[in-house]
C-alpha cells in the first residue's frame, strides 16, 4: 500500500511524523514550497514526483493537508485516480463540493474521512461513552483561542471553530434552530480573527463558542452540562477531564411568594484516567483500519456533512 502526503505545513509535519511514528512508509511528500521539501528530506526518505498526477498514479491513499480552498480540487483529482483520501479540516468550503466528493467517493467504493481530529481523542470519546450518566444536557460552552496563527485561507470559524462544532455533533447532534453570532476582523486583515458564537438545537440544547486568534493564554476548554453531571474537557491540562456531581434541583414550594425552591447539589469530583493516545495517531490508525479492512470511517459524511452546514449558517450571519 502506497501512502503519498500533499502539504508539508504546520499539519502536513504533523501527519508525516505521526505516519513515522506508527512505521507507516511514506511513498512521497510534495509541497509547492521546495524548501518545505527540503526540510522534509532531512527527516523522511521518500520518492519524488514531477507532478501531483504522478503521485496520484502511484499512490493507494494520500493525505491533504494543503489550504482549504484547494481540497476539493485535490480531493477530487485523488478520486479521479482511485485514491482512498485523508483531508485536513475542514473537508471543503462549502456544502455543494462536500456532496459531489462524496457522491464521487462512494460510487467508486473509495473510502473518505475528514480529519476531526478531536473525535478520536481519548477525552472525546470517553465523554462519548458516558454521556449518557449526565442526564438531561442543557448546555455546551466552549474556548478554543490562541494568539495565530492569522490565515489568509481562512477566519478563524473555519479555522478553529470547526473543532468545537465537529465536537458538539458527535456528543449531541448540531441541528440548529438558531443562531447569534458576534465576529470581528482585526485592523485591517481581511478574515474576521475573533468570535462569539450563540447556537439554540433543536433538541433544546444551548451553544456558547468562543474563538479566537488575539488571546496571549492557549485555551482548550469546553464545558457540558447536564442535569445530574457536569464535564469540564481542558486539553491543556494533564488530567483533561473532570465530572463533577452536582446540579441545581427545583422543588415545589409551599409558600406563595415562591412557586420552586431552589437546592445546590455540590458532590464529588471525577478525575477519570486516560489513555496515553495521540488523536492523530488514533484517527491515521483508523483510517488505515477502515482501507485495509473495508470499513466506515467514524468521521466520514456522517460528521462533514453536518459540521459543514453549521459553518455555513454561522458564516452567513
Amino acid at each position: 500500500m502506497k501512502i503519498s502526503l500533499i502539504g508539508y505545513g504546520y499539519w502536513g509535519r504533523n501527519i508525516a511524523r505521526t505516519l513515522k511514528e506508527l512505521d507507516i512508509k511514506i511513498e512521497t511528500i510534495f509541497d509547492l514550497d521546495k524548501n518545505q521539501i527540503n526540510e522534509a528530506k532531512k527527516l523522511y526518505k521518500f520518492k519524488e514526483y514531477s507532478s501531483l498526477e504522478e503521485i496520484l498514479k502511484n499512490s493507494n491513499i494520500v493525505f491533504i493537508a494543503t489550504p482549504p480552498s484547494t481540497h476539493y480540487i485535490i480531493a477530487k483529482k485523488a478520486l479521479e485516480f482511485n485514491t482512498h483520501i485523508f483531508v485536513e479540516k475542514p473537508f471543503t468550503l462549502n456544502l455543494k463540493e462536500a456532496y459531489e466528493l462524496i457522491e464521487i467517493a462512494e460510487k467508486k467504493n473509495l473510502k473518505y474521512m475528514v480529519d476531526h481530529v478531536f473525535i478520536y481523542s481519548e477525552p472525546v470519546k470517553f465523554l462519548k461513552n458516558n454521556l449518557a450518566s449526565f442526564g438531561d444536557i442543557f448546555y455546551i460552552n466552549s474556548r478554543r483561542i490562541n494568539l495565530g496563527l492569522f490565515q489568509y485561507a481562512t477566519d478563524v470559524i473555519w479555522d478553529l471553530a470547526v473543532h468545537d462544532l465537529s465536537i458538539i455533533d458527535y456528543l449531541v447532534g448540531l441541528d440548529i434552530k438558531k443562531v447569534n453570532v458576534f465576529k470581528k476582523k482585526y485592523k485591517n486583515f481581511p478574515n474576521e480573527a475573533i468570535a462569539n458564537i450563540n447556537l439554540e438545537l433543536k433538541n433544546d440544547i444551548l451553544i456558547g463558542i468562543n474563538v479566537s486568534w488575539l488571546s496571549p493564554v492557549k485555551v482548550r476548554e469546553m464545558i457540558i452540562g447536564g442535569t445530574k453531571k457536569t464535564a469540564l474537557y481542558d486539553d491543556t491540562a494533564e488530567k483533561k477531564i473532570k465530572l463533577f456531581n452536582a446540579g441545581v434541583m427545583l422543588e415545589t414550594s409551599k409558600y406563595e411568594a415562591m412557586k420552586y425552591l431552589v437546592k445546590y447539589n455540590y458532590g464529588d469530583i471525577e478525575i477519570p484516567n486516560l489513555p496515553n493516545k495521540m488523536s492523530l495517531s488514533n484517527a491515521i490508525s483508523h483510517f488505515i483500519d477502515c482501507v485495509k479492512n473495508n470499513k466506515t470511517p467514524i468521521t466520514d459524511k456522517k460528521s462533514i456533512l453536518p459540521v459543514i452546514e453549521a459553518l455555513e449558517i454561522i458564516s452567513k450571519v
